[in-house]
């Protein structure tokens, strides 16, 4: 029997017993193109916070292969983790969530981007989420959510001011339940607010003067008190 298969565009006519050996080729390349663009892509994500070059070099040198692969994306964890540890020490808060927005968010997409995140990724995403908050606690108390509209907890959110003390203890980001698994919300610099509303009309309504009301509105004045009707 002779089965046709197709090599770069041609016909290859193979015997039966040829046909395993042809296909296990087939997949060898495949895989191999696979393993070489993906080690490409560690590397460049290596060299972006500076990896050490010589062990890079050594990566690249070898025969593509899941090790390679392996090798390059410790690489650059690695190399993420101590440049990430030196900014915090530096107290460099933007180069900190730089840094920790774009490792969570690779090696997300890495995991297969499941649904919830698991543990070691949310703890990532917070990290960058709590360096920005720490950039701008330098300049106000409380910080703007800006949501990503991609999910009900996200648009309910999204515009509220929240204290940022409140939220490097108790991190709401990533949304429980964000279809997105780490949302894309983001926090801005919010200026002039010191306290939540309530608490202000709180303070308004014990501090106001007697025959005013709180927010302002004249209220009847209180007259000298009624003097009791005397004995019949």
């Amino acid at each position: 029997m002779i089965v046709v298969r197709h090599l770069d565009g041609h016909p290859a006519y193979l015997s039966e017993a040829a046909v395993a050996v042809f296909e296990a080729e087939r997949l060898r390349e495949r895989n191999e193109l696979a393993w070489d663009a993906a080690r490409v892509r560690w590397l460049s994500l290596a060299a972006a916070v500076h990896a050490p070059e010589a062990r890079a070099v050594r990566i690249a040198g070898r025969p593509p292969s899941e090790a390679a692969v392996a090798a390059a994306r410790t690489l650059y964890t690695g190399a993420a983790e101590r440049v990430a540890r030196e900014a915090k020490r530096a107290k460099r808060w933007d180069s900190v969530a730089k840094i920790r927005d774009e490792q969570s968010a690779v090696l997300y997409a890495d995991a297969g981007s499941p649904v919830p995140p698991p543990d070691e990724l949310v703890a990532l995403y917070r990290d960058g989420r709590s360096a920005v908050l720490r950039s701008l606690a330098a300049v106000t108390s409380y910080a703007e959510l800006v949501a990503a509209g991609c999910c009900r907890p996200c648009r309910e959110d999204d515009g509220k001011a929240f204290r940022i003390a409140t939220e490097l203890r108790e991190p709401r980001l990533p949304h429980a339940g964000c279809p997105r698994g780490l949302c894309g919300c983001d926090w801005w610099m919010t200026v002039g607010v010191e306290e939540p509303v309530r608490k202000r009309r709180a303070a308004s309504a014990r501090t106001a003067p007697r025959g005013h009301a709180a927010d302002g509105e004249q209220t009847p004045e209180a007259g000298p008190p009624t003097p009791p009707s005397p004995p019949t």
